[in-house]
């Protein structure tokens, strides 16, 4: 069986059933490397621009978000959201919000798609449902540590379609805890031009390959974060288990798992540390493009992944004006084959700042520029909301 994602340069044509998604607006997001993740990011991104006073009556908003990150590129992300009547009168319960959303960047790269988040019986179920097409221009830069294309990358073209569901029911006696489904469907060609790779010999063909990941899975979910757009007490946490399979109509059989873990503490009424670990593993058949990834600021996404990966987090967020701020971060992560050989394998270390503008007065969504440098890398995002 082909090997798809020890991809090797001494074999290269002979192991190249490469396989690769994208439609998640890539984020730190990754881009179809845990494409699930980046799509359903940008939508909870999206969803946070809602700055209006819910009614009891649908309120149509017009969103426009500036994105920017080095593995997509410069570009606009547009969404029109449909807020839909108060169905609670208990404000802390989440509106019911669906939406259309698009993206273009100066990679041409672009997405479309929509999504409808709601819940029922007073929060007691939470359903969400995700659909897009795109098409992605990125690098390869090969999997596991020292991989050859680290210092060549290789660039392809990937498009494709995805559909993310979930539902999500709270757990008896909690307030917090929410235990469900999750199913994935990408349908998805990725191209490779095999005259950029081996500019020796003009001429040669684009090598290209269509490919389908169908995954059902289980997720945990908690949150007591005291608020949505910028936190400064209390904590989050998912991890998500999903099973690729022939059965479900994939091309692959693996599972994988993610998982998170965000702590806030309130240092003063200006001073917030943020603090984050994520852990992710898969076994089995994985395509490169869905094995774990340092989702680190400083570098593009991608360019470190294997079977494992673990990273730690801490960012101090200080408010130094009513509606402005900035942060100071530090991420410290690494990949390996095993979780048990991710604490000898090389350390991945980044750093940076940025600048935050609270949009309206009285909802705490910033608009956040951020630098980080990482290995000699230095890298810029635009984005709406905080990165964790």
């Amino acid at each position: 069986m082909i090997n798809h994602k020890k991809l090797k340069a001494p074999i290269f044509l002979n192991n190249f059933l490469l396989r690769m998604l994208i439609l998640a607006l890539i984020s730190p997001a990754t881009v179809w490397a845990g494409i699930e993740d980046e799509v359903i990011e940008q939508v909870e991104n999206t969803q946070e621009a809602k700055t209006v006073v819910r009614k009891n009556k649908g309120t149509w908003l017009p969103v426009p978000i500036p994105v920017s990150n080095p593995t997509i590129g410069t570009g606009l992300q547009a969404a029109l959201l449909y807020l839909h009547p108060q169905k609670s009168a208990d404000t802390t319960i989440p509106a019911t919000t669906s939406g259309i959303i698009g993206m273009y960047t100066n990679t041409e790269s672009w997405f479309a798609g929509g999504f409808h988040d709601t819940n029922w019986q007073e929060d007691l179920y939470r359903f969400r449902v995700i659909a897009g097409t795109g098409e992605f221009n990125l690098d390869y830069f090969g999997s596991s540590e020292g991989s050859f294309f680290r210092d060549n990358p290789v660039p392809y073209k990937i498009k494709g379609d995805v559909a993310i569901t979930q539902l999500l029911r709270q757990i008896p006696g909690t307030k917090d805890l929410y235990l469900g489904m999750r199913y994935m469907y990408i349908k998805s060609t990725i191209e490779f031009d095999l005259a950029k790779i081996f500019p020796g010999y003009p001429g040669l063909p684009a090598l290209d390959a269509n490919l389908t990941n169908s995954a059902l899975g289980v997720m945990f979910a908690f949150d007591s974060r005291d608020n949505s757009y910028y936190p400064t007490s209390g904590s989050s946490a998912e991890i998500v288990w999903m099973r690729d399979q022939e059965e479900l109509g994939s091309d692959f059989e693996f599972d994988k798992v993610t998982s998170y873990y965000n702590y806030y503490i309130h240092i003063t009424d200006k001073d917030t540390l943020a603090l984050r670990a994520a852990l992710a593993f898969a076994d089995g058949d994985t395509p490169f493009y869905l094995l774990p990834t340092l989702k680190m600021r400083g570098f593009a996404n991608g360019t470190y992944r294997d079977n494992s990966s673990l990273s730690g987090h801490i960012e101090w967020r200080r408010k130094f004006l009513p509606r402005w701020g900035f942060i100071v971060f530090s991420e410290a992560g690494s990949v390996a084959d095993r979780v048990q050989d991710l604490y000898d394998a090389e350390d991945i270390v980044s750093y940076g700042g940025g600048l935050r503008w609270q949009v309206t007065q009285d909802k705490k969504l910033n608009l956040g520029v951020d630098l980080a440098f990482s290995d000699g890398n230095t890298a810029v995002y635009v984005q709406v909301g905080e990165k964790y």
